[in-house]
């Protein structure tokens, strides 16, 4: 299979200011970090006359980083997952990695409050009450022994517009709708917009509305069959990928090369510098993918 993301590169480019080529004779070391004259050996590798450091050098510019990044975010877009796409594009799988994280951290920032985003890496449990620790507190599942993470529940919501909001609930706001859950004390007033939540791995839905549970059945198949592809996803960074999958679900009418071209319109200016791929991940690595 071949990826071809020409089109994405004009859309990218206005987003970055290409470097200049260095005028200077000498090239920069990578371990020393010293711009000095490297000796060449007789098998094509470069020594460092300072630090005596020997390596491959791999010009990698601007465009090639673009292009690079085009083709990651076309198949991102296309729902393939990390190792596939390493597979088709035969990019770095760190390299895939870090795209695939930024995209997402992306389309998170896009829709929750700076309140919101602290629930996903911050939540603690801000209500303490006596409840069975060996089950959850909302759906009454049985937790895995040694579970220490306590991620927040997610509060699924379907527009008339057939749009979804699936975001990170305070325990307070969990406890007023979704406390009751599964109980004879159920009131339907208490959970007036929510379609159901998202506790455990599972989706919990409400069954009053026929409308709004023929809808919630049709949104979990969509979310199943994805991450069926992604093989789960990784516990710690669950909000992350559920925002990602909220996003393609309410853009999923639009063609992959579309959803590309909207990521793009969210990059910061000078993405490339500011994202630093090369340097250190960002926060909401992610195992698997």
């Amino acid at each position: 299979m071949i990826i071809n993301a020409d089109s994405l590169l004009p859309h990218l480019k206005e987003k970055v200011r290409l470097t200049q080529s260095d005028t200077s004779r000498h090239i920069l070391c990578p371990d020393c970090r010293i711009r000095t004259k490297l000796n060449t050996l007789g098998d094509g590798r470069k020594k460092c006359t300072v630090c005596g450091k020997k390596f491959r050098f791999h010009k990698v510019t601007d465009e090639n980083k673009l292009q690079q990044c085009a083709e990651i975010l076309l198949c991102f877009c296309l729902d393939f997952s990390s190792h596939r796409t390493v597979q088709i594009t035969h990019h770095r799988y760190p390299l895939v990695t870090v795209f695939y994280d930024h995209f997402r951290k992306l389309l998170t920032e896009k829709s929750l409050s700076l309140e919101k985003l602290q629930l996903l890496t911050t939540h603690k449990g801000d209500i303490q009450e006596v409840h069975d620790t060996s089950r959850c507190r909302w759906c009454k599942s049985k937790l895995r022994s040694g579970t220490r993470e306590e991620p927040p529940v997610f509060g699924v919501q379907l527009r008339e517009s057939g749009e979804v909001t699936i975001d990170p609930l305070k325990d307070d706001e969990a406890v007023l709708h979704f406390h009751t859950f599964g109980s004879k004390e159920e009131a339907i007033g208490r959970r007036e917009g929510f379609a159901g939540f998202i506790c455990c791995s599972k989706f919990h839905r409400f069954t009053q509305d026929e409308k709004e549970k023929d809808g919630a059945e049709q949104l979990w198949t969509w979310i199943r069959e994805r991450i069926r592809n992604h093989h789960g996803i990784w516990k710690r960074n669950t909000g992350f990928f559920l925002k990602e999958l909220e996003w393609k679900y309410n853009n999923r009418s639009l063609e992959p090369e579309l959803q590309a071209r909207k990521i793009i319109e969210l990059m910061p200016m000078d993405f490339l510098t500011s994202w630093l791929l090369s340097a250190k991940k960002p926060s909401i690595a992610t195992h698997q993918q």
